[in-house]
């Protein structure tokens, strides 16, 4: 009986054990989804795993960089620094979103802020993120990219009337038609 109690209780700390194991992101490879594909917007991210490497976002894509050797990527000028502390991180947050749950969808923002989303685990957990800020070079600006359609991009203007997204030219026409001159 001793025995068969002992067996037990190892199969399930062994089975809960299996299931944090099973945790997996349902979005893999490069953060393409914080890179707006609006052209000349100047957007870098810090690497999700390495502090002395970052990306640079160039037409909807993350492309990975590294920095020099003794140096950490500084995500408040977007430079590489000397300044060990650039390693150090917050913890995420992590909540649990029931359409996470099996990778039903990979990303959720039911209910929050424009710029806010979850990334989705297949476990139903996720990870909080916020779209990164992007800088217009022409006018030399920031503008608070937000996550639309499972992508953090240029907001549309207030009120969203007249307004029409052309692809592939990345063109905005305020007034609702194609814009194929640029």
């Amino acid at each position: 009986m001793w025995i068969g109690t002992v067996l037990l209780i190892v199969a399930v700390g062994i089975s809960v054990f299996a299931v944090e194991a099973q945790r997996c992101s349902c979005v893999t490879g490069p953060p393409d989804y914080l890179c707006p594909t609006a052209p000349l917007l100047q957007v870098y991210l810090p690497h999700e795993l390495y502090c002395t490497r970052y990306y640079k976002c160039t037409d909807g894509r993350a492309i990975e960089f590294q920095c020099p050797y003794g140096t950490y990527f500084d995500p408040k000028t977007n430079t590489c620094s000397c300044d060990f502390t650039l390693c150090y991180r917050a913890d995420p947050c992590i909540q649990f979103v029931d359409a996470c749950r099996c990778c039903v969808k990979q990303f959720d923002n039911t209910g929050l802020a424009p710029e806010n989303f979850y990334i989705c685990y297949n476990d139903g957990y996720s990870v909080a993120q916020t779209c990164p800020l992007a800088l217009d070079p022409c006018t030399n600006t920031t503008i608070q990219l937000a996550f639309v359609n499972q992508k953090c991009e240029v907001p549309p203007p207030a009120g969203g009337e007249n307004y029409h997204y052309v692809a592939p030219y990345h063109q905005y026409d305020y007034h609702g038609r194609h814009n194929y001159n640029h």
